[in-house]
């Protein structure tokens, strides 16, 4: 490799395999994790891996999209990377990495026309991938609504809410070996006919429970709100209007929904595609993937990867707010990360050939994290606070160059991708191989691997149990608490029962001191608009997207989320998810009170999935 591998890589290579790992950390939450879903097993079921060679696995199957002589070496710093935690490739990856045939991709977005045939290519098409573990996605706003004319008969056409009732039914059927349940995104624009169906399509709790649903919100239509003006609804077979409602009206029904039952969420259509190199030449991206996290065009997958945050900060004595991280290893691990998640593209089997000629034009990636909420609290940092956001902004800051630095690296090495011809970097010196680099996904399993609080979201509390099989459950401890506590010397003993009692929190313990009160406030002690302003400050830098899913207490109302869903626009999210507690019967992650009354994460709820809400999309 050396004299081969540009000096960028180069760099990196030597720094993370000066030394070797000896012993692989794994907690026992992720070595259960592991064995349950991402170990190799024999045709009676059986785990044949140990974590070492799960690891060299995987990275083997990733080295070989490398040249030749350099793919043991690749291998090697694969493995280094992933078996000391600091990065680690999304899901399917994991799980199907030098398998037969390797669908390597979490997610895809699929076209919905309206036409039979169209549809039914479609229902077969996503199917099958969801046989093989791919979420999907759909944005349902060019069927004609329901009692439209068909062939000339009034009355005959289903509507696109019966349509995504059929492809929810579906989805059950199929799961990947066993142990994954894919999962759907239903997308309708907020100027169709049926939106007021649709809206009211997830009113009764448990129905279409492998499906969340999204409106399709344009600046235009926020607007519209805003001045109290009439919203036309307009026909997508002739474009003519069928009738006009209030903005205002209709954007209360659906915060009233979104209130009682997590759905709809909002995907700001504009905002999504303000900075979309491909817009000018592939039109505007309408749908995502199940967790909204990325937008894709019809046909296209997301390869995701999760940076482990708490892996790489900064001794404590050398953080100073916002810079909090090693930003050396930082972009070593990043890049890493960008070939590893490139060469899964490279690597990937998929079933149907458009998605493998979409995957290829563009070699969209997305670089994700887990344990936001550790770091902050680790340095003294509350969640809710500027100085959170300030450091937020300086890492994804530096994340987001270091990506596109990277990937630059490898469009010099092995070309960019080919849809680069239509975007603003045909003429660049410096030509990305990938179109995209990040994206923050909910992170659930990632996070129980590597022992951290999910993604960017607050913690959750410092006990809780997580339905992560079937019916089987873990349970975790905030290890960060304990040891900032054992390093000021104070009691551990019985602890964790009283914070078990305490709703999972620290406030009010009279044995913790304020200051870690503050620091490890749980998810429900934070206020919404901070849960917000987190999202948004991560966003600037995210050339995807970002899922967030914002906690309200169980007394929260309407308008409650009409305000934050319109801050969220305000402030250019791409799109936002609320979740009041309770107000869904099935949960993925809880605790019970001295009370009796249970609590949710809705970062692990507002995505589809019986088992653990975040394995569709991760």
């Amino acid at each position: 490799m050396p004299g081969q591998t540009d000096t960028f890589f180069e760099a990196a290579v030597t720094a993370l395999t000066t030394s070797r790992t000896e012993h692989i950390a794994l907690t026992g939450n992720a070595d259960l994790l592991l064995r349950e879903r991402y170990f190799a097993t024999d045709d009676e079921g059986r785990v044949t891996e140990t974590p070492e060679a799960f690891f060299r696995r995987v990275a083997k199957a990733l080295a070989e999209a490398e040249k030749p002589a350099n793919a043991r070496r690749w291998e090697s710093v694969f493995y280094e990377v992933m078996a000391r935690l600091f990065f680690h490739p999304g899901s399917r990856t994991l799980a199907n990495a030098g398998s037969a045939r390797p669908q390597l991709a979490n997610c895809f977005v699929f076209p919905l026309a309206d036409s039979q045939d169209a549809i039914l290519r479609t229902f077969s098409d996503s199917c099958v991938v969801k046989g093989f573990g791919g979420g999907c996605g759909f944005n349902y706003s060019r069927i004609r609504p329901k009692g439209d004319v068909v062939r000339g008969v009034n009355g005959l056409a289903a509507g696109p809410v019966a349509l995504l009732k059929m492809f929810d039914d579906a989805t059950t059927l199929f799961r990947q070996r066993g142990r994954y349940e894919s999962g759907n995104m239903a997308v309708l624009n907020i100027d169709h006919p049926d939106v007021p169906e649709f809206i009211e399509a997830k009113r009764i709790d448990g129905s279409l429970n492998m499906t969340n649903i999204s409106l399709g919100i344009s600046d235009d239509f926020m607007q519209a709100v805003a001045a109290d003006a009439d919203w036309a609804l307009v026909n997508p077979r002739n474009g003519e209007i069928e009738r006009k409602l209030p903005a205002a009206a209709l954007f209360a029904t659906a915060c009233e929904l979104a209130c009682e039952t997590g759905d709809p969420g909002l995907i700001f259509l504009d905002r999504m595609n303000v900075d979309n190199p491909l817009r000018g030449a592939l039109g505007d991206i309408t749908a995502t993937n199940p967790c909204g996290e990325i937008g894709l065009y019809p046909y296209e997958a997301c390869n995701l990867g999760y940076l482990n945050l708490p892996s790489l900060l900064l001794p404590a004595r050398e953080r100073r707010a916002p810079h909090l991280f090693d930003e050396e290893r930082l972009g070593h691990v990043v890049a890493v990360g960008v070939r590893m998640i490139d060469n899964a593209i490279s690597a990937s089997w998929f079933p149907v050939e458009e998605i493998r000629e979409a995957v290829a034009a563009n070699r969209r990636v997305g670089l994700g994290v887990t344990g936001w909420a550790d770091c902050l609290a680790a340095s003294g940092i509350p969640y809710d606070s500027q100085e959170a956001l300030d450091c937020a902004d300086t890492l994804a800051r530096a994340i987001r160059e270091a990506a596109r630095t990277a990937s630059c690296a490898l469009g010099q090495e092995r070309g960019p991708f080919p849809n680069i011809v239509h975007t603003p970097w045909k003429d660049s010196d410096q030509q990305p191989r990938n179109v995209a680099v990040l994206a923050l996904p909910p992170s659930g399993n990632n996070a129980v691997i590597f022992d951290t609080a999910f993604s960017i979201e607050p913690f959750f509390g410092m006990t809780y149990s997580q339905q992560v099989f079937g019916d089987r459950k873990i349970h975790s401890v905030n290890r960060t608490l304990l040891g900032m506590l054992e390093q000021r010397g104070l009691p551990t003993e019985g602890l964790l029962d009283r914070i078990s009692r305490n709703d999972g929190s620290l406030a009010g313990l009279p044995d913790i001191p304020d200051d870690l009160q503050n620091v490890f406030k749980t998810a429900h002690e934070i206020s919404p608009e901070w849960h917000v302003r987190m999202q948004a400050a991560f966003q600037r830098h995210v050339d995807n997207a970002v899922t967030k899913t914002v906690n309200l207490p169980a007394d929260a109302s309407p308008r409650d989320v009409a305000s934050l869903y319109q801050q969220a626009w305000k402030l250019g999210c791409k799109g936002i998810t609320v979740y009041r507690d309770t107000s869904r019967s099935a949960q993925a992650i809880e605790w019970t009170s001295a009370t009796g009354q249970r609590k949710s994460a809705p970062q692990e709820t507002a995505c589809v999935g019986t088992d653990s809400a975040c394995e569709v999309c991760e």
